[in-house]
């Protein structure tokens, strides 16, 4: 048995070992002609990958070039496009991008909250500042009651809006936010479990002698 390890690395993976070995076998075609007939029908099935693109003029140029890369650009064949210079595949690569790393006093918040505290602190209007206040203590109620299966008490918010402004903003003791909706929504009992039939009703049939339940009584005609 091969396994992978024991096989030669792929350069682009995403084609596939299959698509690796017909582009090492199409460098050893010696007739031109042929040579040339398989490398444009090795970059049709590369296409395939991505059909929605299969059209655009620069994702068939990409193909063709990931094809030289491919073949370590040993390919000899008459492209519709200019080969490619040999390039280190860290340059071809682009670069990871930086994840954004920044402190969060409270991640249950999240960054958004954080970020617009910090805009209101520049806010030197008193009412204004109160209506900010109260604001942000409704939406930090909201984000607990979305994702915590828990009703948090206005203390709580007064508190960690306290510390999160540094004393800057604060709600009065008679503020109250109990009339904030929002929380997890109650799944509803599906039909089957409300009595087994459409609509949450299970018919009652009466057993007659000799009658199945779901069929109808015979009569007789007269």
């Amino acid at each position: 048995m091969e396994y992978n390890s024991q096989r030669p690395k792929m350069i682009i993976p995403e084609y596939g070992r299959i698509t690796q070995k017909m582009a090492d076998y199409v460098c050893e075609i010696s007739d031109r002609e042929k040579r040339n007939a398989a490398a444009r029908q090795l970059v049709e099935m590369m296409a395939t990958f991505n059909p929605q693109f299969k059209q655009i003029e620069e994702y068939r140029h990409k193909l063709w070039d990931h094809l030289y890369i491919i073949t370590d650009f040993k390919l000899d064949v008459d492209s519709p496009y200019p080969k490619p210079d040999r390039l280190d595949m860290s340059q071809i690569r682009p670069e990871p991008l930086p994840y954004p790393r920044q402190k969060i006093r409270f991640k249950n918040y999240g960054k958004n909250l954080q970020t617009l505290i910090e805009k209101i602190k520049d806010i030197t209007d008193p009412e204004k500042k109160k209506s900010a206040a109260e604001t942000i203590a409704y939406y930090m109620k909201l984000v607990h009651l979305q994702w915590n299966n828990e009703n948090p008490s206005d203390e709580l918010i007064k508190a960690d809006l306290k510390m999160l402004t540094d004393g800057e903003l604060e709600l009065g003791g008679d503020y109250n936010l109990d009339n904030i909706k929002g929380g997890p929504k109650q799944q509803t009992a599906s039909y089957r479990d409300k009595g087994g039939e459409r609509g949450g009703y299970k018919k009652n049939f009466k057993k007659r002698p000799g009658a199945h339940p779901g069929n109808r009584p015979f009569r007789k005609k007269r």
